[in-house]
């Protein structure tokens, strides 16, 4: 997975040159996929058991059924894959199955049962952890309350160039800002988001839940710098220094990138986050990440692959959206590299993909390019990407950033005020008016997208509909 800032911030994480590993004497994490679910003791009758309130309401409002897809993997196969002596890792009920960390004999002991279906390497093994069992912490906290101020220029400090672009400010000044919409960011690591002065809370136990899926072993407030710098862009809110684009939002924070190296197993991660996100009631959800090579070459996708069907990350976006969430995600960085074309999971069929911008409309030269294998137009939508403003790490200061990275956060958050300006319209709605009133809408292309929204523009043809 990459971190998709431009190369130039130096901030991209180094990609591992570890050799493939031979899965029959060295240890490894493998996904093992099961057959089927027998046994779970959850139920479609009551899905209550594993699914938020307002998880269950944002699927009613899409006409989302509980299926079995749904259901949590059945117990039985976690507990007779534990006997083998592997440590479960990560469960994934969309995927149905497991990451384990296991040595050769285990996994050949893993095939040998009877509901197995799929045993694959997705990494080597580079954390270790306690627990037999992955724990998952409580997500349930407090919404931050800020206190109300008039929308002005000058109370936006340095963020104003951010909103303003794309009439983000219009939504601001007839009051949404994101209030009671829940959004998610999957990313490489928070630093210094838990000191409260980071995002302007005014007391540090209003600080966003969190969750480490990579390590289990901490926090998401650790590891690089860009995690922080993202979140800042759609979060932070400092009157009269600066104010993100979504700053009444809550933010769930989920770290997902492998700082020791990029493997399959992160697309994994990805996975599990959305699952967790769905079953807590997210909304939107921003990911600057990509995927197209790994440290074991023989992972490494090709062309062919961005069809949206191959990258578990990108399948997985297309169940969440199924069940009414938003994913943002950054279109990539790879315009002015060999590769050229958009990452996995910006491929995506409901992945809102997004490319970068020059202040003055035209691409930047990063920017990825479309379309997907399958011909589909890339990115969706584009935003500002170059000398985008953010807060520092640390949270006392401000730093200027290029990248798609910076754009997708950017689009993000005026979705999530979208969002709560428009309760009742269905994911697919908010998109398509996003779509149908960006400056490029008539003419889209694999460059661009459908351009720069306009969200002023996209709540009017919202509302309109709507009478």
């Amino acid at each position: 997975m990459r971190l998709l800032f431009a190369s130039l911030l130096g901030l991209c994480l180094l990609s591992s040159t570890l050799s493939a590993q031979k899965e029959t004497t060295e240890t490894g994490m493998y996904f093992i996929g099961f057959s089927d679910k027998k046994d779970t003791p959850h139920t479609l009758e009551d899905p209550s058991t594993y699914l938020s309130e307002k998880a269950l309401i944002r699927r009613a409002l899409h006409d989302s059924q509980v299926n079995e897809m749904d259901l949590p993997v059945s117990p039985a196969y976690v507990t007779a894959i534990a006997e083998t002596g592997a440590k479960i890792w990560l469960t994934t009920k969309w995927m149905n199955g497991v990451v384990v960390a296991a040595a050769g004999p285990q996994v050949e002991d893993i095939r040998k049962l009877s509901f197995v279906e799929k045993t694959e390497l997705v990494a080597p093994v580079q954390y270790d952890r306690p627990s037999a069992r992955p724990v998952i912490p409580n997500m349930d906290r407090p919404a931050p309350e800020l206190e109300p101020v008039p929308v002005r220029k000058n109370l936006y400090g340095y963020g104003w160039k951010n909103l303003d672009q794309m009439e983000g400010d219009s939504l601001h000044m007839w009051g949404f800002r994101g209030e009671g919409v829940l959004v998610a960011v999957f990313d490489g690591g928070f630093p210094y988001v838990n000191y409260k002065d980071f995002l302007g809370y005014p007391d540090a136990s209003m600080v966003p839940a969190s969750y480490d899926v990579v390590e289990q072993d901490s926090t998401a407030y650790d590891s690089g710098t860009h995690g922080a710098t993202v979140l800042s862009t759609m979060a932070a809110y400092h009157p009269f220094f600066f104010i993100g684009t979504a700053p009444d939002a809550r933010y769930i924070l989920f770290k997902t990138e492998n700082g020791k190296g990029e493997h399959r197993l992160e697309e994994i991660n990805y996975v599990a986050a959305l699952e967790i996100a769905d079953s807590i009631g997210v909304d939107v959800v921003n990911s600057s990440l990509g995927y197209t090579t790994f440290g074991i070459k023989e992972m490494n996708y090709t062309k062919k692959d961005l069809d949206g069907k191959t990258s578990p990350a990108s399948i997985a976006i297309d169940h969440a959206f199924e069940r009414g969430m938003i994913i943002v995600t950054s279109a990539g960085n790879s315009g002015n590299d060999k590769w050229k074309y958009i990452s996995t999971p910006a491929d995506a069929k409901h992945a809102f993909s997004i490319g970068a911008l020059n202040s003055d409309g035209s691409r930047a030269y990063f920017s990825s390019f479309g379309p997907t294998a399958d011909g589909r137009i890339k990115p969706d939508v584009s935003a500002l990407g170059v000398d985008v403003t953010a807060i520092t790490a640390s949270g006392r200061g401000i730093t200027k950033a290029n990248g798609t990275s910076l754009a997708s956060p950017l689009v993000a958050g005026l979705i999530a005020c979208l969002r709560q300006a428009v309760p009742g319209a269905t994911n697919q709605e908010l998109l398509d008016a996003i779509r149908q009133t960006a400056n490029q809408a008539d003419e889209p292309d694999n460059e661009r997208g459908y351009g720069r929204p306009d969200f002023a523009a996209a709540y009017r043809l919202l509302m309109m509909s709507r009478k």
